[in-house]
C-alpha cells in the first residue's frame, strides 16, 4: 500500500468515526467531513477510466503520409469523435483507423474524386440514396473518411449531428463534422462490437459493413496491424 492510498484510507477513517460520533450525540469538526469528500473525490478520479487519446506519435505510426499540419487539424476532431461514439477502447481504435485510413488514402481524400466514372453517373436519381433533384450525385458525393453519400444519408446524419448537411454539403468534408459522421456511421453500425470480438471474421465484417464487399481488404489489414502494434495491443 502506497503513501497516497494510506492518506486516502485515513481520511476515510476520521470520517467514518466523526459520522458514528455525530449519531451517537457528539459534535464533529466540519473539516473532518470536507477532508473525506476530498478523499473521495480524489479515489474516484484515480480509478475512473481515463478516455483513450490518440497522439501524433501514434496517428504518425498508423498513417506515416499524413502531413503534420493535418495531423495537427485532424486530431482535436478525430479523438472527440471517437469518444462520443465509444470508440474508446485499443481494439476499437484500431480498427476505426485502419478502415478509415484505407477509406480515405490516410485522411488525405475527404471528399470522393469525381471524374466521374460511370458509377458516379449512376448516382444521379438513384432512389436509393435520396437523389431526387437534378445535381443530387454530383452535389452529396462522398464525403468524410467514410464517404458519406447521397442526399438521404445527408439529411439523416445532419439531423442525428444537429448541423444541415442538406444545405451545405461540403461541411461533411471538414474536420469538425468529417469525424462526426464516420464515427456515428460506426457507432450505428454496430461496428464497435465487431471491433471487440478482434478475429479475422469480425474484421472482414466491419469492410463489408462499410465498402459493401471486401475491396482492399489486405490493405485495411496491413493498417490495422499497425494500429494494434502502436496501440500497444501487440
Amino acid at each position: 500500500m502506497d503513501k497516497r492510498e494510506i492518506r486516502l484510507r485515513e481520511a476515510l477513517r476520521n470520517a467514518l468515526g466523526a459520522w458514528v460520533a455525530d449519531t451517537a450525540g457528539e459534535t464533529s469538526s466540519p473539516a473532518v467531513y470536507a477532508e473525506a469528500e476530498a478523499a473521495i473525490a480524489e479515489s474516484e478520479a484515480a480509478t475512473s477510466p481515463h478516455p483513450l487519446e490518440i497522439t501524433h506519435a501514434i496517428l504518425q505510426a498508423i498513417m506515416p503520409h499524413l502531413s503534420p499540419n493535418k495531423r495537427s487539424l485532424y486530431l482535436p476532431n478525430l479523438n472527440a469523435a471517437m469518444q462520443k461514439f465509444e470508440i474508446n477502447t485499443p481494439l476499437r481504435v484500431a480498427a476505426f483507423l485502419a478502415q478509415i485510413a484505407h477509406e480515405s488514402g490516410e485522411l488525405f481524400y475527404m471528399e470522393e474524386i469525381w471524374v466521374p466514372t460511370k458509377a458516379q453517373k449512376g448516382y444521379e436519381g438513384r432512389a436509393d440514396l435520396g437523389n431526387t433533384e437534378e445535381g443530387d450525385g454530383y452535389r452529396f458525393r462522398g464525403r468524410g473518411p467514410i464517404q458519406l453519400t447521397g442526399r438521404a444519408n445527408y439529411k439523416k446524419y445532419g439531423d442525428l449531428l444537429g448541423v444541415n448537411l442538406v444545405a451545405d454539403p461540403d461541411l461533411a468534408q471538414t474536420s469538425t463534422w468529417a469525424f462526426q459522421t464516420a464515427g456515428l456511421y460506426w457507432n450505428s453500425h454496430g461496428l464497435n462490437e465487431l471491433a471487440d470480438q478482434n478475429t479475422d471474421e469480425s474484421f472482414r465484417l466491419i469492410t463489408k459493413r462499410i465498402n459493401g464487399g471486401f475491396n482492399g481488404l489486405a490493405d485495411r489489414q496491413k493498417y490495422y496491424e499497425a494500429a494494434l502494434l502502436a496501440l500497444g495491443v501487440k
